[in-house]
Formats: structure tokens, sequence, C-alpha cells
């Protein structure tokens, strides 16, 4: 087997879970960036109302991907023939909720204070999303790959 193969294997849980978090990350904040934009435009300019309702939708829509990009890759992790291994279900369900929350509230203080920030000096809105939700997320990625190596989740 070459190097590659066995990175791979070894380490496939933690790309499958970055892969997940990606796509619906990417998912979440094409679709915030457009509720920003168009807020902006036809509800007013309020900075903080703005920066709320961005965050929120990105959440909507963020979570509900997630999880189902992440059962998808991992449903036959959880099965020993026709029976589901509930102990282990149990067990990585803890531990992703525990990981993804931390990650989670660093994200929402570093996107909702940013763009709030950028919007105040007078950014327009897509800008403020965009900026906001690349820093967020490069912060985000770390304390997620951290926090799964320190629970164990994928051992």
């Amino acid at each position: 087997m070459n190097l590659k193969t066995e990175i791979l294997n070894r380490y496939r849980g933690y790309i499958m879970l970055n892969k997940n978090v990606f796509i619906a990350g990417v998912c979440a904040f094409m679709v915030s960036m457009l509720v920003a934009e168009a807020y902006y435009y036809t509800m007013g300019s309020s900075a903080a109302l703005n920066s709320t309702l961005s965050v929120a939708v990105e959440y909507g829509v963020y979570i509900p991907l997630f999880t189902y990009l992440y059962y998808r890759d991992n449903r036959n992790r959880y099965r020993d023939g026709p029976s589901i291994l509930w102990r282990r279900v149990f067990s990585d369900a803890r531990k992703l909720v525990t990981t993804l929350s931390i990650a989670e509230l660093v994200y929402v203080a570093v996107r909702g204070y940013m763009h709030y920030h950028l919007l105040t000096m007078g950014m327009q809105p897509y800008q403020a999303a965009l900026i906001s939700s690349i820093l967020a997320s490069m912060l985000f990625y770390a304390v997620v790959n951290i926090g799964a190596r320190v629970s164990g989740l994928f051992n």
C-alpha cells in the first residue's frame, strides 16, 4: 500500500467530517450572504439586525444539511448486519455534539462580531458576510479538528 492510500485510510473520518462541514458551510454561507444583501436593500441598513438575521439563516441551512451529510457518510459505521449499534451511535453523537458546540460558539461569536464591525465600517453586506464567514470558518475548522482529536471521535 502506498503512503497516500495509507494516510487516506487512517484519516478517513477526519477527511469526511471536514468535507461535510465544508459543503454544508458553503451552502449555508451562500444563502446567508443573499439574505444579508436582500435585507440591506429591502428592510433597512441596521447592522445589528442584518448580522443577527444572517447568522440565524446560516444556521438554519447548515445544521440540517450537515446532519444529513454526516449520516449519509457514516451510516454503515453504526450497523452490524441488520442490527444497529446504539451504544456507538450515542457515544459518537455525544462526542460530535460536544465538539461542534464548542466550535459553533467560536464561529458565531467571531462571525457575528466581524459582520457587525465590517458593516459599521461601511462595507457592503455581501462583502462583510464573505470576510466574516471566511475568518470565522478558519477558526471553526481548527476547533472542530482539535475537538474531534481530543474527544476520540474517530478512534
